[in-house]
C-alpha cells in the first residue's frame, strides 16, 4: 500500500514537472542556431557601429529550418513561415516593415488584396517578396491574405561597402571627395514615404532632401548618426552620393542614317515612306551646357534654328557653399561636352554646308545644362572642377522635366563608376522610364574598360549607373571608320592585341574604353553599341582650354567614348520614333518597343581580333556589345506589337510565316518592368519568359529570370508557319505591358484565341468579336459601367440578364421593373424589389398612391420611418412629417388640427408656426418670433430664450426695454448689443467711449463716432489725445497733457510748468533756442535781445540773445575763417573747428591745392564731393573712380568721365575689357578713330582692314593679309580675300570660286575635297580622267577612264571589258567586243567572240570549230599535243610552255626534271602573282605580285620594309632603311632617340613616338629630370632624387632623395615628425609609432606618460590639463542641479524646468558640457548643454534645463558634467521626478488582450507554477492526512498489543482491578 502511495505521488510529482517545463521547451528547444553568413563587409561596419541583430526575424539562421530564402544584395536571408513566427520571434500582432513572401509565382492580384486589407507594399523582393508596412496587423490575418513567411531587413543589409569605406577613410574613387568634411553626404531609399521619427531631434543629421521614397542628408561622420539611421525600420537602404561624370561624320554611314536621309532609298523600300531626319520629334539632352547658353546671334548656328528650349539646373546653396561657386552659373558651354553631344543628335551642319551634323538634324532640342563650376574641387588626377552638382538629388525630376515638355528622347552621356551595381539612381531611372514610357531613356554605359590581368581581353564587369537601370537603353561604343588615323590604345590599360590596335579603323570592332557588362545581377548589358570614336561634332566657342580628342576648326572637334555613341544612338531613337509615328501611323510607340527593334535589327559585330572569344568576336548577345550595332536600315524593315499584356500564368501567342530561303530569324521581347530595390540580389519583379515553335512543332525556351530584353535567334529558319509565344510566369505587379518584335517583314496573327483583345479567349467569350470586360451574366461584353454585367444590346436582354443600368456601377438588376435597382447599398436602391413602385423621396420603388414620391404606409414601412403621412393628399411637405400639406412650402405641414387629411397634428407636434412665411416654421421659445436665423423673417437670434428685443436682433433679452437686447459672450455691442442695458435712454455707443449715442439721452456723446475722454468745457467724449480733459479742437495742444491755452497763438503754451512754457506769453514770438515765444526777427530760433523786458522778461546776449538778429542762418564763427558755424546757414562752415578755404564743395575746409575744392577728412569723402585730386589744382572730380579726372583742361583729362576705364593709349580713363591700353569702342569712339577693334582680345587691337582678324602677327587669330578684307581661317590663315567662302585663301586656295575646293596637290585642275565638286579620286597623282565620278586620275589612252578602272587602259574610247577577253564592249570604239558577255579571241571576222580553235575566227562563223588540222590531245588540256610541253600530263599553263602543270594558275608550269627556273618554269609554282626570282632569294621579280621584290637582281632577305633587298643582320630590314645594322632585334627608331622601337628587343624603346633618355625602368621615355626613370612611372618627375613610391603614399623611396619614406614598403600619410611615409591611421600627420595616440587626429604628444594628451583644445581627445604630471589630467568641475526633487501633476501640465550649475577652477578656454541621460519615459527638450569658461566669465556657469514627463511614475533623472573628448565624467548627480496624476480613477478600464497573454511564454511559466504550486500544496495536504489516519491506527495497534499482554496474565489483571476498583471485566483499550 505504501509502495502503492509512492508511486503515485511520482506519477503526479512528474505531472507538475513537466506542466512547468512545457512552455520553456515549446519556447525554446525548437529554436534555430544563429548562422551569420553575408558578403556584407561586417568589419567595416562594426567599425562604425553597425552590427547583424543575430535574430530568428531577421532570417539569421539556415535554410533548411525555414520556408524558402530571399535574395538580398549581401545574403539570403531565411523566410520563417507565418504560423511560426510568432514562436521564433515573439510576435503576433506586427506593426512597421516586415518583407511579406507568398508562394511562387506571386498572382498579380495580391498586393491589390494586401492593399485592401490596409498593407502598404513598396518594394519587391526577389523572388516571391514585398517589402510591406503593416500596422497591427496579426499573423492569423496574415495567413489569412496568402502571407507564406515573413522577415525584416537586417541593418547590415542596408549599407553599401563604398559608403562604409568612404566613412573609413578608404579610396572610393572620386566619390571621396565628398567625405573629407565633418559632415558628409548620403542617399537613402526609404522603406515607405515617411522619414523616421525622432530624425528632426538629431542635431547630427540634416535632411536636405525628401520626395517619396528618396532622401539625401548631410550626416555628421564622427557621431552615430550613420548607425542609427541604418537601425531604422523605415530606411531600406543607405548609399554614398555617386560622383557623375562625362563618358567622355562617318559614324551615320557606319549606322546607316544616310539611308534614312534619302528619300529616293525610302521610296524605293516603300513608295509611301518619307525620308527621315527628326522632324516632329523632341530630344532631351541633359549635358554640361550648350555653346552660350542663349539662343540668340551667339548660339552655335547647328542649334539655333531648332531649339526648344534651354534650361539650368543649379546647385543647391548647400554644394554652393562647399564649392566656392555661385548656386547656378547659367547654361553655357565651359567644358565642351554638352555642345558636342547635342551636335551628334540633332546639329544640322549649318557651319559646314551641312557637311557634318548629327543623326536627326530636325528633331527640336530641348536642353538641361546639368553642368555647374566647383572651383573647390580636385585638379588632380583630373580637373574634377567642371562637375554635373546641377544634377537633383532625385532624377525623377530630371526625366519629369524633359517629359513634360513634350520629349520623345532623353539622353544622357554621364553617369558613375559602380561596376554593374543597381543604386538608388538606377532605380529613380527605372521609375521614369516607367512613368513616361513613351520617352525613351539613354544612358552610356561607361569608359571604364580595361584589362586589368593582362590577357589581351577587356574585362567584363566595369558598367556604370544609371546604365545599370534595367529600362533605359543602355548604348557602348564601338570604333568609327576612320582608317588613316594610326593612334592605338596603347599599353597603359591594355596588352596585345587589344594595345596594338587601332582607334578608329575597324567598324566591326569595339572601342577598348567601352565599359562591358554584366551588372551585379548578372544582366546583360550594354543593350546596344554606335560608333564612339574619333566623333567630329559641334565645339563650344565658350572654353578657353582646348577640348575633345583633335582639333578640326573653329566650329567642329573630335571626341570619343560612350559619351560620343549615346548622343548618335539617341539621334537614331529619334529617326525611329520620326518612321514609326509618321511613316508606319504608330503614334505613341513605347521605350520597350524601341529596345527590341533596335535588338532584332543590330548588327552582330565580328570583331577586330580574329577570335570568336575575344569582345566583340562573340556571338550577340554578349556583356561587350549587347546586341550589337545599331543598324537603322535593318530597323525599318521590322514587324512588332506592343501594348499587350500578361499577368501571372496568362500566356499570349501569335503565329507567322516564314518563306523559303529567308535571312536568320531574330526575335525580341522588351518590357519596362517596375523598379527594383538596391538592397535586391536580383533586380527582376516581373519575370516574362519567350518560347517559340517551329514548323516541325520543336520548341525553344527562354527563360533566364533576369533581364527584360530577351531574344532568340534562329540560323536558316524553316520555312512554313512559326508561333511566338510570352508567358507571364510570375508578374507580381501586373498586368505587365511588352513589346515584341521580329526582324522580318510579315504578320502576326493572334494565336490566343482572343479576337476581340478582351482578355477573354474566343471559346469562353459570349462577344467574341466585341472588346468588352464583363463577367458575371456573360463573359468579355461591353460593360459600360464596370459593375461586371454587360450592356443590354438586341440579342441579350435585361430579361435575359443584362445591366439595367449600363450606365451606373453599383445597379445591375430591377425584377419589379420600375426602374430602380435591387442591390441595397447601390445607387438609389428599390426598398420594395418585388413591387412595381413610384416613391422617390423617403425611400425608391414602393407604393406611392398620391404620387408625390413618399411611400404609402405598409405596416413595416411607418410614418415614423418616412413613409407618407397624409397619403390621401398629393403633398409635400418633409421637416416634420412627409407628404402633407405645406401651403407655404417651407417643408413643414401645415396644421391640422381636426385630422382632416391624417392624423391630428397641431404646432405642439411640430406643425409649421409660421403659416405664408417660408422662412420660419419653429418658436421654441414661444416669443413670436422664429428659430429659423437671418435672412429668414424676424429670426430669433435668442430660440432657446423669450425676448423682446427686435432693433438689433430678435427675440433676445432686453433688461432696459429699448428695443436693444442685452450683450452676452457671442453678441456684444460691437455687433449691436445695447452698450448701456440698464438706461433706457442709451444703448449704442460707437466709438466705444462710455457715452452714449443719443443725444437727448444721458451723458450724450458730444463726438459719437469718435473715441474719446474728454469731460472739459462741457464737451463729452469727445477726442483727447492728451487726457488733459480739453477736447482736441478746444485744446491748442492736443498732444501735450501739460499745455493747452496759448494766449499770443504764437504755439508756445502759457502754463509756466508745461512743455515749452511761453516766456513771452502776450507777444508772438518764434524764438526756440534760447527761450521759448519771444521775438526772433530773422527767425533763426534764437531771440532778439530785450534790454527793457517790453516783450518779457529782460534778455541780453549773456543770456544767449542772438549777436546777429538780421542773418536768420547765423549766429557764430568758432573758428574765424569767415564761415558761421551753422553748415546749413549762410556760407555755413562745414568744418567749424577748423579754418580753411575751400568753397566748391563746401565751405571753411582744408583745401590743399587751392582749387576750391576742400580736401577729403573722416566725415567727407571724394563721392560726397571731396577733391579727388588734393594736390592737384587742375583736377577734382573723378565721376568713374578711374583715377584720370574729369576737367578736359587739368592734367590728364577722363576721356570717359562716366565710364570707369584704364586706358592710356588711344584714350585716357576709357573702359579697356582686355586691360592692353587701348579703349573699347562706344558710341562717340570708334576702331577708325583708334577703339580696340578686339575689346576681349588682348593680343589684338587693330583690324585694319575691318574683317575680324587682328594685325597683331603674333596675337592671337592673326591676320595674314591685314590690309585686305578677308574672311579665310584654314590652314591657319586668317583673314585674307576667300572668294568662294570655303575658309582657305584664294593665295592658297586652288580653286578660289568653288566653295566645295581648296587643295589640288597634284596639279591637275581637280580639287582633293572627296564631298566637293568634281573631287580628285587619285589627289596625289596628276590625272586626266573625268569619267565614272574618278576625276584627276592617270588616264593613259585619254578616254576619260582613269587606268585604274579602265580595263583597257591602252587602247583610246574603250574602257570596259566585262568579259576580260581584252576587247572593248564600247561598239562604237575602235576593236569592239561584238560578243560582251561571253569571253573571246576571234579577230578576224569580229572581236571578242568565242575562237575555240584560235584561228582568229569565232567558233559561230569557223567551219572548222575543232580544227581537223589538230587531231590529237592525250592529256585532255586542250592543247593540241604538237604544241602541248607536257603532252601525258594534263596541265593548265600557257606561258613558257603549253599545257603543264601549273598549280597557282599564272601560267607559268611547275618544274619538272625536264624543265626547271633556267628553262622558264615558275620560281613560285604556289603563288599566282609571282613566277620568276632572278637573284634566287625568294621573292619574285613581278612589282605587282606578292612580296615583290624590290631589289630583284640583288639577293636579300628583307621583308619589313622592303622585299629581297640587302639584309645583313637578318632582322627583316633592309640595310638601307635599318637604324640598327649589326643588331637583330631593333631596326627602327621613329623618334630618333638612340633606342629601337622594338620593345621586346635590345633596349626596345618604351615610348617609340616619343624622343627620351630613360634607361631604368624602361628605355626611350621623357626624363625629365634626368634620373634615369621615365616620367611614366617615375612619381616625381622634376625631382632627380625621386622616383619610386612603391606604397603610394607620396614619399619617395630613396632614402637619400627629397622626402625620404621612412617606411618605404608600407603607405602612410604622416607628415610630421621623422618618420615621414609611415602609417598615420588618424591622420594627423604623426607616424603611428611615434604617435601617443594612433587612433586619435586630436592628440599625439603624451609627455607625462598618463594616458592623456597635451593638446588641451576643447574637444581633444583626453585633453591633459596637467601634461608634466601624471598624477593629473582630467579636467576638474562640480555639477549641481535644483531643485533635486521635482513633483508633477500631469493634470495640470507635464512640463518642468530645473537648473545645473557648473563649477571649476580650470584656465581660460575650459569646455564643459552638462548631458542628459535619455529616458523612454521622460523626454528633454534639450539633452546636452556646453559652456565655455574663459578669463571673464566667473568660475561657474548655469544652465537651464526642460523636460516633458511621457507618463505617470517615479523616475532618476541622471545628469553629469563632462569635458568634450574626455571619457569619464567629472560630476553626476541625480534629480527624483514624480510624476501623478490626480484625475486618475481607480478603476482599470484597459481591455484585456487574452489571445497575446495567454500566448506569451512568462505567462504560460507563470501559470504552470501556481498550478504545479497548487498540486503540491494539494499533495500536502493529503500527506497530512495520510499522517494522521496513519498515527490513528498505529495507536490502536499499540492499545491492542498492550490490551492482549494484559488478559495473558488474568492473576496480574485480577490484582490491577481490584487497585483499581473494578469488578468488572476490564473495558478495551480504545475506551480507557
Amino acid at each position: 500500500m505504501a509502495a502503492q502511495r509512492i508511486r503515485v505521488s511520482f506519477f503526479l510529482v512528474s505531472i507538475m514537472l513537466v506542466q512547468l517545463m512545457a512552455p520553456l521547451t515549446s519556447s525554446s528547444s525548437t529554436q534555430p542556431g544563429i548562422v551569420i553568413e553575408t558578403n556584407a563587409e561586417l568589419d567595416l561596419l562594426n567599425e562604425l557601429g553597425i552590427h547583424p541583430t543575430k535574430g530568428h526575424a531577421e532570417g539569421w539562421y539556415n535554410a533548411e529550418e525555414g520556408i524558402a530564402t530571399i535574395d538580398l544584395l549581401y545574403r539570403d536571408a531565411t523566410v520563417t513561415s507565418v504560423e511560426d513566427w510568432h514562436i521564433r520571434t515573439q510576435e503576433k500582432i506586427l506593426s512597421g516593415f516586415y518583407v511579406l513572401t507568398h508562394t511562387y509565382p506571386v498572382p498579380t492580384e495580391w498586393e491589390g488584396e494586401l492593399k485592401e486589407a490596409g498593407i502598404d507594399c513598396f518594394s519587391y523582393v526577389p523572388q516571391n517578396g514585398f517589402h510591406c508596412e503593416l500596422n497591427s496587423h496579426s499573423t492569423k490575418q496574415l495567413d489569412a491574405l496568402g502571407v507564406e513567411g515573413l522577415v525584416k531587413i537586417d541593418p547590415t543589409d542596408k549599407i553599401r561597402t563604398r559608403l562604409a569605406e568612404a566613412f573609413l577613410g578608404h579610396d572610393i574613387g572620386p566619390s571621396s571627395y565628398y567625405y573629407h568634411g565633418e559632415y558628409v553626404p548620403i542617399h537613402l531609399v526609404l522603406s515607405g514615404n515617411e522619414l523616421p521619427e525622432g530624425i528632426s531631434e538629431r542635431n547630427d543629421i540634416e535632411v536636405t532632401y525628401h520626395v517619396g521614397r528618396f532622401a539625401t542628408m548631410d550626416i555628421k561622420q564622427s557621431s552615430s548618426a550613420l548607425s542609427w539611421l541604418a537601425n531604422q525600420n523605415k530606411i531600406e537602404w543607405i548609399e554614398e552620393k555617386p560622383w557623375f561624370e562625362f563618358q567622355n561624320d562617318v559614324a551615320d554611314e557606319v549606322m546607316k542614317a544616310d539611308h534614312l536621309w534619302d528619300q529616293s532609298i525610302m521610296s524605293g523600300i516603300d513608295s509611301s515612306w518619307n525620308n527621315l531626319d527628326g522632324t516632329g520629334i523632341i530630344v532631351t539632352v541633359a549635358d554640361s551646357g550648350l555653346d552660350s547658353g542663349v539662343n540668340d546671334s551667339t548660339m552655335h548656328a547647328d542649334f539655333s534654328d531648332h531649339i526648344l528650349d534651354i534650361v539650368s539646373w543649379g546647385m543647391s546653396s548647400s554644394q554652393a557653399s562647399s564649392c566656392g561657386s555661385v548656386a547656378d552659373d547659367g547654361p553655357s558651354d565651359i567644358d565642351g561636352h554638352g555642345t558636342h553631344v547635342a551636335g551628334s543628335v540633332l546639329g544640322d551642319g549649318t557651319n559646314s554646308s551641312g557637311t557634318i551634323k548629327g543623326l536627326a538634324p530636325e528633331a527640336q532640342l530641348y536642353f538641361q545644362a546639368i553642368g555647374a563650376w566647383c572651383a573647390n574641387n580636385p585638379t588632380s588626377p583630373r580637373d574634377y572642377r567642371y562637375s554635373l552638382n546641377g544634377l537633383p538629388s532625385n532624377l525623377t525630376e530630371l526625366f519629369k522635366q524633359g517629359a513634360d515638355n513634350g520629349s520623345r528622347v532623353h539622353t544622357n552621356s554621364w553617369g558613375g563608376a559602380v561596376n554593374g551595381a543597381y543604386t538608388a539612381s538606377s532605380m529613380q531611372a527605372d521609375i521614369s522610364a516607367r512613368q513616361y514610357s513613351n520617352m525613351t531613356i539613354l544612358f552610356s554605359a561607361g569608359n571604364n574598360g580595361i584589362d586589368s590581368n593582362s590577357d589581351g581581353e577587356v574585362d567584363l564587369d566595369s558598367l556604370g549607373a544609371p546604365a545599370s537601370a534595367k529600362n533605359v537603353l543602355t548604348v557602348g561604343a564601338s570604333e568609327n571608320n576612320r582608317p588613316t588615323l594610326t593612334s592605338t590604345w596603347g599599353t597603359t590599360k591594355y596588352s596585345p592585341p587589344v594595345s596594338t590596335d587601332r582607334l578608329a579603323d575597324n567598324i566591326s570592332g569595339l572601342a577598348a574604353f567601352s565599359s562591358r557588362g554584366p551588372t551585379d545581377d548578372n544582366r546583360l548589358k550594354p543593350d546596344i553599341v554606335a560608333p564612339g570614336t574619333f566623333i567630329l561634332s559641334a565645339l563650344t566657342r565658350y572654353n578657353t582650354q582646348s577640348v575633345g580628342w583633335m582639333p578640326y576648326n573653329s566650329s567642329y572637334v573630335y571626341m570619343g567614348g560612350t559619351s560620343m555613341s549615346t548622343p548618335l544612338t539617341a539621334g537614331a531613337t529619334a529617326l525611329l520614333l520620326e518612321h514609326l509615328i509618321y511613316n508606319l501611323g504608330h503614334q505613341d510607340p513605347s521605350s520597350s518597343l524601341i529596345k527590341a527593334i533596335f535588338a532584332v535589327s543590330a548588327t552582330d559585330m565580328v570583331g577586330q581580333y580574329n577570335s570568336a572569344t575575344n569582345g566583340a568576336g562573340e556571338s550577340t548577345p554578349n556583356d561587350h556589345e549587347g546586341w550589337g550595332r545599331v543598324d537603322l536600315r535593318n530597323a525599318l524593315n521590322t514587324t512588332f506589337i506592343e501594348n499587350e499584356s500578361v499577368t501571372t500564368g496568362v500566356n499570349r501567342g501569335w503565329s507567322f510565316n516564314v518563306p523559303a530561303s529567308a535571312p536568320d530569324l531574330n526575335i525580341a521581347l522588351s518590357w519596362i518592368d517596375p523598379e527594383s530595390t538596391p538592397i535586391a540580389g536580383v533586380n527582376l519583379v516581373n519575370d516574362l519568359d519567350l518560347a517559340i515553335k517551329d514548323p516541325s512543332g520543336t520548341w525553344t525556351e527562354l527563360s533566364n529570370n533576369v533581364d527584360t530584353l530577351r531574344g532568340l535567334k534562329v540560323a536558316n529558319p524553316a520555312q512554313g508557319t512559326w508561333e511566338v509565344h510570352v508567358n507571364g510566369t510570375s508578374v507580381p505587379r501586373g498586368p505587365q505591358f511588352f513589346s515584341l518584335a521580329l526582324n522580318q517583314e510579315t504578320t502576326l496573327v493572334n494565336l490566343t484565341e482572343d479576337e476581340d483583345f478582351d482578355g477573354v479567349i474566343d471559346d469562353d467569350d459570349d462577344c467574341v468579336s466585341t472588346y468588352g470586360t464583363s463577367t458575371v451574366d456573360r463573359a468579355g461584353c461591353p460593360d459600360s459601367d464596370g459593375d461586371g454585367y454587360s450592356n443590354p444590346d438586341g440579342v441579350w436582354l435585361v430579361s435575359n440578364g443584362a445591366d439595367a443600368f449600363p450606365s451606373e456601377s453599383t445597379q445591375w438588376a430591377d425584377q419589379d421593373f420600375d426602374g430602380y435597382g435591387d442591390n441595397g447599398l447601390g445607387f438609389q436602391p428599390d426598398a420594395c424589389i418585388s413591387i412595381l413602385g413610384n416613391s422617390s423621396q423617403d425611400r425608391f420603388g414602393c407604393l406611392d398612391d398620391d404620387g408625390d414620391g413618399y411611400s404609402n404606409n405598409d405596416g413595416l414601412w411607418l410614418v415614423s420611418n418616412g413613409a407618407d403621412a397624409c397619403n390621401s393628399v398629393k403633398a409635400f411637405s418633409s421637416r416634420d412629417r412627409n407628404g402633407c400639406p405645406d401651403e407655404d412650402a417651407d417643408g413643414s405641414s401645415d396644421p391640422d388640427p381636426t385630422g382632416i387629411n391624417g392624423s391630428v397634428w397641431t404646432i405642439a407636434n411640430g406643425a409649421d408656426a409660421f403659416l405664408g412665411d417660408s422662412t420660419q416654421w419653429s418658436d421654441s421659445d414661444g416669443d413670436g418670433y422664429g428659430d429659423e436665423p437671418m435672412p429668414a423673417t424676424q429670426g430669433d437670434a435668442c430660440p432657446a430664450d423669450v425676448g423682446t428685443s427686435f432693433e438689433d436682433r430678435f427675440g433676445c433679452l432686453d433688461s432696459d426695454n429699448d428695443g436693444y437686447s442685452d450683450g452676452d459672450l457671442t453678441w456684444t455691442s460691437a455687433e449691436g448689443a445695447d452698450a448701456f442695458p440698464s438706461e433706457p435712454s442709451q444703448w449704442a455707443d460707437q466709438d466705444g467711449d462710455g457715452y452714449g449715442d443719443n443725444s437727448s439721452g444721458a451723458n450724450a456723446d458730444n463726438c459719437p463716432t469718435t473715441f474719446g475722454t474728454s469731460t472739459e468745457l462741457g464737451n463729452l467724449g469727445c477726442s483727447d489725445l492728451d487726457n488733459d480733459g480739453f477736447a482736441d479742437s478746444d485744446d491748442a495742444f492736443p498732444n501735450d497733457i501739460t499745455q493747452w491755452t496759448d494766449s499770443d497763438g504764437d504755439g508756445f503754451g502759457d502754463e509756466p510748468t508745461g512743455t515749452n512754457p511761453d516766456q513771452c506769453p502776450t507777444v508772438s514770438g518764434t524764438s526756440v533756442t534760447d527761450r521759448f515765444g519771444c521775438p526772433d526777427s530773422d527767425n533763426d530760433g534764437t531771440s532778439d535781445e530785450d534790454l527793457l523786458g517790453t516783450s518779457g522778461p529782460i534778455w541780453t546776449i549773456a543770456d544767449g540773445a542772438d549777436i546777429l538778429p538780421n542773418d536768420a542762418s547765423q549766429q557764430a564763427d568758432t573758428d574765424l575763417d569767415g564761415f558761421g558755424d551753422n553748415p546749413t546757414g549762410t556760407n555755413g562752415d562745414s568744418c567749424p573747428a577748423v579754418a580753411g578755404t575751400s568753397t566748391t564743395d563746401r565751405n571753411g575746409c582744408l583745401d590743399t591745392d587751392g582749387d576750391g575744392y576742400s580736401d577729403a577728412d573722416g566725415t567727407w569723402n571724394v563721392a560726397q564731393g571731396a577733391d579727388a585730386f588734393p594736390t592737384d589744382s587742375t583736377q577734382w572730380a573723378d565721376s568713374d573712380n578711374d583715377g584720370f579726372g574729369d576737367n578736359l583742361t587739368g592734367s590728364n583729362p577722363d576721356d570717359c568721365p562716366t565710364q570707369g576705364g584704364n586706358s592710356t593709349v588711344d584714350r585716357i580713363g576709357c573702359p579697356d575689357q582686355d586691360g592692353d591700353g587701348i579703349s573699347d569702342a562706344d558710341g562717340l569712339w570708334n576702331v577708325s578713330q583708334g577703339a580696340d577693334a578686339f575689346r576681349y582680345d588682348k593680343t589684338q587691337s587693330a583690324d585694319q582692314d575691318g574683317d575680324g582678324f587682328g594685325d597683331n602677327a603674333s596675337g592671337n587669330l592673326p591676320d595674314a593679309c591685314p590690309t585686305e578684307f578677308g574672311d579665310s581661317w584654314q590652314n591657319n590663315t586668317f583673314g585674307c580675300l576667300d572668294t568662294d567662302q570655303d575658309g582657305w585663301a584664294d593665295s592658297q586656295d586652288k580653286q578660289p570660286d568653288d566653295p566645295t575646293q581648296w587643295s589640288d596637290v597634284d596639279g591637275d585642275g581637280f580639287g582633293d575635297n572627296l564631298g566637293g565638286t568634281t573631287p580628285d579620286a587619285c589627289p596625289g597623282t596628276f590625272g586626266n580622267s573625268t569619267e565614272g565620278n574618278r576625276y584627276g586620275c592617270v588616264d593613259s589612252d585619254g578616254d576619260g577612264w582613269d587606268d585604274l578602272i579602265d580595263e583597257l587602259p591602252a587602247l583610246k574610247y574603250q574602257w570596259l571589258d566585262q568579259d576580260a577577253d581584252g576587247f572593248g564592249d564600247n561598239a562604237t570604239g575602235p576593236q569592239p567586243d561584238a560578243c560582251p558577255g561571253i569571253p573571246g579571241t576571234s579577230t578576224v571576222d569580229r572581236y571578242g567572240c568565242v575562237d575555240a580553235d584560235g584561228d582568229g575566227i569565232s567558233d559561230e562563223n569557223d567551219a572548222f570549230p575543232t580544227d581537223p588540222g589538230r587531231s590529237s590531245d592525250v592529256d585532255g588540256d586542250g592543247y593540241d599535243d604538237l604544241e602541248d610541253g607536257c603532252m601525258l600530263i594534263a596541265g593548265n599553263s600557257t606561258f613558257d610552255r603549253f599545257g603543264c602543270l601549273d598549280s597557282d594558275g599564272d601560267g607559268y608550269s611547275d618544274s619538272d626534271a625536264l624543265w626547271n627556273m633556267s628553262s622558264g618554269s615558275d620560281a613560285f609554282p604556289f603563288e599566282a602573282t609571282q613566277n620568276a626570282d632572278q637573284d634566287n632569294d625568294g621573292f619574285g621579280d613581278n612589282p605587282t605580285g606578292f612580296e615583290a621584290d624590290d631589289c630583284p637582281t640583288t639577293q636579300g632577305g628583307s621583308f619589313r620594309d622592303t622585299f629581297g633587298c640587302a639584309d645583313e643582320d637578318n632582322d627583316g630590314m633592309s640595310d638601307l632603311n635599318d637604324d640598327f645594322l649589326g643588331e637583330s632585334t631593333q631596326w627602327t627608331d621613329s623618334d630618333s632617340d638612340g633606342f629601337g622601337d622594338e620593345e621586346n628587343g635590345t633596349q626596345g624603346d618604351f615610348c617609340p613616338l616619343e624622343l627620351g633618355t630613360s634607361t631604368i625602368d624602361v628605355f626611350g621615355c621623357v626624363d625629365t629630370d634626368s634620373d634615369g626613370y621615365s616620367d611614366i612611372n617615375d612619381v616625381w618627375p622634376n625631382d632627380a632624387s625621386q622616383w619610386y613610391d612603391d606604397d603610394m603614399d607620396g614619399f619617395g623611396d630613396e632614402n637619400s632623395g627629397t622626402a625620404p619614406d621612412q617606411c618605404p614598403d608600407e603607405y602612410g600619410t604622416a607628415s610630421l615628425g621623422t618618420l615621414q611615409g609611415c602609417p598615420d591611421t588618424d591622420g594627423d600627420g604623426y607616424a603611428d609609432s611615434e604617435d601617443a595616440f594612433p587612433l586619435q587626429d586630436s592628440q599625439y604628444i603624451d609627455t607625462d606618460g598618463d594616458g592623456w594628451g597635451n593638446n588641451e583644445t576643447s574637444g581633444a581627445h583626453k585633453p591633459d590639463h596637467w601634461p608634466n604630471d601624471p598624477s593629473r589630467n582630467a579636467g576638474e568641475a562640480t555639477l549641481e542641479c535644483s531643485p533635486d526633487r521635482i513633483t508633477i501633476d500631469s493634470v495640470t501640465g507635464s512640463n518642468f524646468v530645473f537648473t545645473c550649475t557648473v563649477s571649476t577652477s580650470m584656465s581660460d578656454g575650459f569646455t564643459a558640457r552638462i548631458d542628459w541621460q535619455s529616458s523612454s519615459n521622460v523626454n528633454a527638450e534639450t539633452s546636452s548643454q556646453l559652456m565655455i569658461f574663459n578669463a571673464d566669465s566667473d568660475s561657474f556657469q548655469q544652465k537651464i534645463f526642460t523636460g516633458q514627463a511621457l507618463s505617470e511614475g517615479t523616475y532618476d533623472l541622471i545628469l553629469t558634467v563632462t569635458e568634450p573628448g574626455a571619457d569619464v565624467a567629472m560630476d553626476t548627480v541625480s534629480i527624483r521626478l514624480n510624476v501623478y496624476n490626480s484625475s486618475a480613477s481607480s478603476e482599470v478600464e484597459d481591455e484585456f488582450g487574452w489571445d497575446t497573454i495567454l500566448d506569451s511564454t512568462l505567462f504560460q511559466v507563470f501559470a504552470a507554477m501556481i498550478v504545479f504550486v497548487f498540486l503540491f500544496g494539494m499533495l500536502i495536504i493529503r500527506g497530512k492526512a495520510r499522517q494522521v489516519k496513519d498515527d490513528e491506527q498505529r495507536k490502536s495497534q499499540a492499545a491492542q498489543v498492550l490490551y492482549n499482554r494484559m488478559m495473558s496474565d488474568q492473576d496480574a489483571v485480577q490484582q490491577r482491578r481490584v487497585e483499581l476498583g473494578y469488578d468488572a471485566t476490564p473495558l478495551p483499550p480504545e475506551v480507557k
